[in-house]
């Protein structure tokens, strides 16, 4: 018998291996919309895995590693004592540094440490002595594991802020030696560094992955970003709430669907309902989280990058991430994360192809609701457009969430901008008000959903107006006129002819407008194109009312606006209008 969470030393075994997730179809999405039962009650911890206090390490002790360097076979490495750097993480979080002395083939194969092994469980004299999480890039057999006696306490730990760790942990000069000596060929400045988390994205809205690093290396997050495949969307019908094991790939998904993206390391430990993983924090340790938890396929390992990392896919989606800790994350199998639903319809008339998406975020970080929002509209955008070129963007959008006070608020706005170079990327302007609201500072607010409708073509649609034709009782015949006869209570006939620049034909739109009782002499009325304006920050709001209510109106450009005789009169085009024109309503008895 083995304590719980202890993996027998150099006796691996392998569950059956399940299919790899693939592609978002619409009987996933149909499936993944099923109203989910009860969730089954989660087990506390009520006995951790024995652990062994750094008080009791000492250098030249030896042990064993688990972690998975194919599909989901968990498999052994061996370990070296080299000594403890008290409080290195946080006051109370030690990091024990050592080194992997073996096997040869996974030294062969891995080179030491790499991404996505944070988490690998370290075992010394049968008791969890802690987990892979830091390494030396020069060097990646010597590494640094999160002392296991720090890490048990998250099992009986609920909610609550952190603050950030740090980065880069330095040797001692006793630590140092004992490495040299050991064969290390280290400089005297080498220092520890939390190992990067490999992320997966799929649909990354064109971006190169060197910049996917830098938007999240510029928030404090480390990653080594990877092309992968879209993850069903889970729900109660497709939970497994079973367990994973320690050494097991260990997934903590972002987001779910069109857009998917995820970071994964290693299963440290499991007690009840609840497992530890990676032994550093997945964002920077800031206490309550939500964000899936799936198993783990690994099916490569890249060494052609500095720290070598392993490439996986997530599998069967297990429960949810609710902890995000200096000494590592935590997770509940058998529930569901808290998601953002982003929904879209969209077709394009050069293609005559339309599309139905979905992705739903788990990471309600502001900035990267806003970011996946983009990839979502972009990647379905240019599905059916199939292509990312110049063109023209019709896109509509509603945005709901809630304020601090649980009352609902909604914006809901539209445009239609041409680009001569990537018609799709004009989505940011929608983005721009999710990052807006975000960051406002009036008072705390959460999405709660995201939906868009919209088309897109590679013709230009800008069309000015050409002409105006109008009528009324006293002058029925349709003509141009700068004056036109009516008394109050008649109705004119408006005729306005746009004409797209890169059509043949023209559009033609007709308006029907009264003349009030209190029109007197002579009434202008000017007809014009809307100006596109979505810049909320010009009316300067003054609370968060202010500044929904101006998210809520402007003008779109394919909008065709009428003024005069008392009243404006808004019609929707099918193309931009520009242009301005008009005419003078001579009001008689």
């Amino acid at each position: 018998m083995h304590p719980e969470g202890v993996v027998p030393v150099r006796t691996p075994t392998a569950r059956p291996r399940r299919a790899a997730p693939a592609l978002l179809a619409v009987g996933a999405l149909i499936v993944s919309l099923v109203a989910a039962g009860p969730a089954p009650a989660s087990t506390p911890c009520s006995t951790p895995p024995p652990t062994l206090p750094t008080a009791q390490m000492r250098p030249g002790m030896t042990g064993v590693g688990y972690t998975v360097l194919r599909g989901d076979t968990v498999v052994p490495f061996d370990v070296e004592i080299l000594g403890v750097i008290p409080n290195a993480i946080y006051l109370g979080v030690d990091v024990v540094a050592a080194r992997i002395t073996g096997p040869i083939a996974f030294l062969n194969q891995t080179g030491g440490a790499v991404a996505g092994m944070s988490g690998s469980p370290i075992y010394v004299d049968g008791r969890l002595a802690g987990a892979l999480a830091w390494a030396i890039a020069m060097d990646r057999q010597i590494f640094g594991m999160t002392a296991a006696e720090d890490m048990v306490g998250m099992f009986g730990l609920g909610g609550g802020a952190a603050v950030r760790i740090p980065d880069r942990v330095a040797l001692t000069p006793q630590i140092l030696r004992a490495a040299m000596a050991s064969g290390a060929d280290l400089s005297s400045t080498a220092t520890l560094e939390a190992l990067p988390i490999p992320l997966g994205v799929s649909s990354a809205s064109g971006r190169p992955l060197g910049e996917i690093e830098s938007m999240f290396a510029d928030r404090g997050v480390r990653v080594l970003p990877f092309r992968a495949g879209t993850v069903a969307v889970p729900s109660g019908a497709t939970l497994e709430p079973g367990p994973l094991r320690p050494g097991e790939g260990f997934g903590a998904a972002l987001s779910y669907g069109d857009i998917s993206w995820y970071g994964f390391g290693t299963t440290t430990a499991v007690c009840g309902s609840t497992a530890i993983a990676f032994g550093h924090p997945m964002f920077w340790g800031v206490g309550r989280v939500s964000l899936g938890m799936n198993e783990v396929d690994v099916i490569a390992i890249d060494n052609g990058v500095l720290w070598g990392t392993k490439i996986g896919v997530l599998g069967d989606a297990r429960g949810a991430v609710t902890q995000d800790r200096f000494a590592g994350i935590a997770g509940v199998f058998g529930e569901l994360p808290t998601l953002i639903p982003i929904t879209s319809e969209v077709s394009s008339p050069d293609t005559g192809y339309r599309r139905t998406g979905r992705t739903d975020v788990a990471w309600d970080e502001d900035w990267f609701v806003a970011e996946a929002t983009f990839a979502h509209a972009w990647s379905n955008l240019s599905y059916v457009a199939q292509q990312d070129g110049p063109g023209t963007l019709g896109l509509a959008w509603t945005i709901e969430g809630t304020r601090a006070d649980g009352s609902a608020w909604t914006v809901s706005n539209r445009l239609m901008d041409h680009d001569p170079h990537s018609a799709t990327s004009e989505a940011w302007r929608m983005t721009d008000v999710l990052q807006t609201l975000a960051s406002q500072e009036f008072e705390p607010i959460g999405f709660t959903s995201i939906d868009m409708e919209g088309t897109i073509t590679e013709e230009d649609l800008t069309s000015p107006i050409v002409r105006i034709r109008v009528s009324s009782p006293l002058q029925p015949a349709l003509k141009d006129r700068w004056i036109v006869r009516a008394a109050h209570g008649d109705r004119l006939r408006v005729e306005v002819t746009l004409a797209p620049v890169e059509r043949d034909s023209v559009v033609i739109a007709e308006l029907s407008l009264r003349v009030p009782r209190g029109a007197r002499g002579q009434e202008r009325v000017t007809i014009r194109g809307g100006r596109g304006r979505l810049d909320w920050w010009r009316v300067g709001p003054g609370s968060l009312d202010d500044l929904l209510y101006a998210m809520n109106a402007g003008e779109a450009r394919n909008e065709l606006i009428v003024r005069g005789l008392g009243r404006t009169l808004i019609q929707v085009q099918d193309v931009i209008v520009t242009g301005r024109a008009g005419f003078v309503v001579q009001v008689v008895r």
